[in-house]
């Protein structure tokens, strides 16, 4: 090599000179042998800046940072936790916990109804006008904890709020809300939360009230007042079991990005939305929480039952039948 170097530019000898120096200081097994691409390194490869060796060379790889190939390496082990071992079973402790190692975190469910009692559910404003005693005695019933919030004007609604519910039902609104808060609300469903929200309530200030709330999930009542019965279902989970409901001066439902659930006069009253982590459900009407509809239409619990398991988590209390 040194006679082909005889006679060269000073600039090529220079240049040479520096590919030498480099290929030297670029060995993988020098610690801190800087470069700048992995042809720089002799038998390794190039991260951060620092030349290191390979640990393997096969085909395709989704392995750690510090590896230039394939062969089976794919990141972190299988999980090697210890091994879960039962201290309920069937579970009845709500806890954050599979207690009964069924791969079902507080599937709690000890009257065997197939709804889950470790739900938190909140419900956001005031009641209706007529008496609703058995829609909360039938919530209650279940063995959720459900809290009735927001009913006072000033109260602001918030995250810290939010979060101690599993579902939040919004019934009959104290004011409109803000942008904020709407962004609030939408930020809720977007982690996990469910939402179920009813109006109808007077005709008049309520539509706009709720409208404020649902601007940031993309949902909107319409003006004017329609009467049902609610009995044109698509299948969807949330109507199983479920051919006709009351609806009473309620509304239509805009919902671009929903799935049109339930129609009354061929136009949508209920629609279900998947938004990032949670689920919500616009309904146009709120008869469905009243007393005198309880005792008269049995479909309006299971339209209740499907609409909380289909709004609740997904990655816990999920109870199966």
């Amino acid at each position: 090599m040194l006679g082909i170097l005889q006679g060269a530019p000073v600039a090529r000898l220079l240049v040479v000179a520096g590919l030498l120096a480099s290929l030297t200081a670029c060995d993988p097994s020098t610690p801190g042998s800087e470069c700048s691409t992995s042809a720089e390194c002799t038998g390794g490869t190039c991260i951060d800046g620092e030349c290191v060796p390979a640990v393997d060379a096969g085909g395709s790889d989704a392995g750690g940072e510090r590896d230039a190939g394939g062969g089976v390496d794919s990141g972190p082990p299988p999980d090697t936790g210890p091994v879960c071992e039962p201290t309920e079973s069937p579970e009845v402790t709500c806890n954050l916990i599979d207690d009964d190692c069924n791969g079902r975190v507080d599937d709690v469910d000890v009257a065997g109804d197939g709804f889950c009692d470790c739900l938190t559910i909140g419900v956001l404003g005031g009641p209706g006008s007529l008496a609703s005693s058995t829609f909360q005695a039938w919530l209650e019933d279940r063995g959720t904890a459900t809290t009735r919030f927001g009913t006072d004007p000033a109260e602001e609604l918030t995250a810290d709020a939010l979060a101690t519910f599993d579902i939040v039902i919004v019934d009959n609104l104290p004011r409109e809300y803000t942008a904020a808060e709407a962004a609030t609300l939408r930020a809720f469903v977007d982690e996990g939360g469910g939402l179920i929200v009813m109006t109808g309530h007077n005709g008049g200030t309520d539509r706009p009230r709720a409208n404020t709330l649902l601007a940031e999930l993309g949902a909107s009542y319409d003006e004017g007042l329609i009467n049902g019965p609610a009995d044109t279902w698509a299948t969807h989970p949330i109507s199983e079991g479920v051919a006709s409901v009351t609806f009473l001066g309620g509304y239509h439902v805009t919902a671009p990005s929903g799935v049109d659930v339930a129609q009354v006069a061929g136009r949508s009253v209920g629609m279900a939305l998947e938004l990032d982590m949670g689920r919500a459900f616009v309904w146009g009407d709120e008869w469905i929480q009243y007393d005198s509809e309880w005792s008269a239409m049995p479909m309006i619990a299971q339209l209740w039952s499907n609409l909380v398991n289909w709004v609740g988590p997904r990655d816990r209390c999920m109870v199966l039948l």
